[in-house]
């Protein structure tokens, strides 16, 4: 097979080069990856993506020359960047043929973006700090309307998210409120760090901020929390450069004097310990200060394993865990960190059976009504893992993939530091 090397190796892409939303340049690089892609096909069962390129490809005699722009489109449409093809394809960069699949596709996404606009109800979606203020303000009144079916429907005609999506639940005592009565007290001889709560947990699942707080404190770091807004995924996920580059900004400006004066930042989601990690050195571009809480961040449990690992963490526990089925999130493999949740699990005693599989969710694709069917074919894999492991607890540290699996199997998966905070007897203090 040949394939012409790119015209800009993809790791150099930057979002401020006028070439990177330069529409013959993007054809001709789509055009291009898509080439390897077809030879290659590897990546045929990951997501939908895929298949619709092949299907796309084969349907013409001019193979990957005969795909029309549209067709692009669609693929790029069905994309939800789990990012799980960068990892299982084997041209990624420092290979010549220099494919990153995910970038490309955010690429493409942007342009569509700029090209057709964003519908209101997709913008809707991403005002996740907008939707927690309101739900905490009312939660009761929110969270029947959540759980009610005619709600429901009108919710799936009007914003356009499945009826059969199990919604998130709020709560008036946030981890924000909860943190400002009792306020700090780890004793900080294993160090300090701020917990950047994410508004999942902020809003929709306190127990994991409080738990998180609680384990940190018990390894004897002194913990604050360092919550401005929301990272901004949920913008890249309709393309939207300039939603999440604001937020980006924020967050550097209210994390960045922790982190000077010696401390972690660590997140308690996948999604946004990546978006800390990864993007946010691409959005706000030469910035010292966001590369510095680049390196400075870590995935909550990667930081609880690395305490365990520096035997600042105790391993004396006053319940069992049984059986645990763990889900690995897609966004927390990418990070290329190993399955530190699942080691802490089994360090505390639990038998952890390994779900290495996708939830198709990420962002709000998955609990779109167009694209609901085909979300739930991707996660019944993880699905029928889950209910083959016949589990006692069932853990994931993806809040979306927990919804996943409740509107599926009917089951509550917990946060891992929910399940460690437990093992522990913390709360029964």
């Amino acid at each position: 097979m040949k394939v012409p090397p790119p015209e800009l190796p993809s790791s150099e892409w930057s979002y401020e080069d006028p070439d990177y939303l330069d529409p013959a340049k993007l054809e001709r690089e789509l055009r291009r990856v898509g080439e390897v892609c077809h030879q290659c096909r590897r990546c045929l069962p990951l997501c939908p993506s895929f298949p619709e390129l092949f299907r796309l490809v084969d349907a013409t005699d001019r193979e990957i020359a005969g795909v029309t722009q549209e067709g692009f489109d669609r693929v790029n449409e069905l994309c939800f960047h789990c990012k799980l093809c960068y990892n299982h394809c084997p041209y990624t960069p420092p290979h010549e043929w220099d494919v990153d699949f995910p970038a490309l596709m955010r690429r493409h996404q942007v342009f569509r973006a700029r090209r057709d606009g964003t519908p209101l109800a997709r913008r809707l979606t991403t005002r996740t700090d907008l939707i927690g203020k309101i739900g905490r303000a009312a939660p009761p009144l929110v969270n029947l309307a959540n759980r009610n079916r005619l709600s429901r429907l009108m919710m799936e005609k009007t914003v356009g998210i499945a009826r059969e999506w199990v919604q998130p639940s709020y709560h008036r005592e946030t981890v924000d409120r909860w943190f400002a009565e009792r306020g700090p007290r780890g004793s900080g001889e294993n160090g300090r760090a701020v917990l950047f709560t994410t508004c999942s947990v902020n809003y929709s699942d306190p127990r994991v901020g409080r738990a998180a707080v609680e384990v940190l404190e018990h390894a004897g770091v002194r913990v604050e929390l360092g919550y401005e807004r929301c990272c901004g995924m949920p913008f890249t996920d309709t393309g939207d450069l300039s939603g999440a580059r604001e937020n980006a900004r924020a967050n550097v400006a209210a994390l960045l004097p922790a982190v000077e004066a010696g401390a972690v930042v660590v997140a308690p989601g996948p999604s946004c310990s990546l978006m800390l990690k990864e993007e946010y050195p691409r959005l706000l571009e030469g910035d010292a200060a966001a590369r510095r809480l680049a390196e400075a961040t870590r995935d909550l449990m990667e930081h609880v394993h690395a305490l365990a690992k520096a035997k600042h963490l105790a391993k004396e526990f006053a319940n069992p865990l049984g059986r645990v089925a763990y889900h690995a999130p897609c966004h927390l493999r990418h990070q290329n960190i190993g399955f530190r949740s699942r080691d802490l699990l089994r360090w505390a005693g639990a038998e952890v059976t390994l779900v290495d599989a996708c939830s198709g969710v990420d962002g709000t694709w998955g609990m779109q009504k167009r694209f609901h069917a085909q979300s739930l074919g991707v996660a019944k894999k993880m699905l029928d893992a889950i209910a083959a492991a016949d589990p006692e607890h069932v853990s994931t540290d993806c809040p979306l993939s927990a919804l996943r699996i409740e509107e599926a199997l009917g089951r509550k998966a917990l946060h891992p530091i929910l399940l460690l905070h437990h093992a522990y007897g913390l709360g029964e203090r």
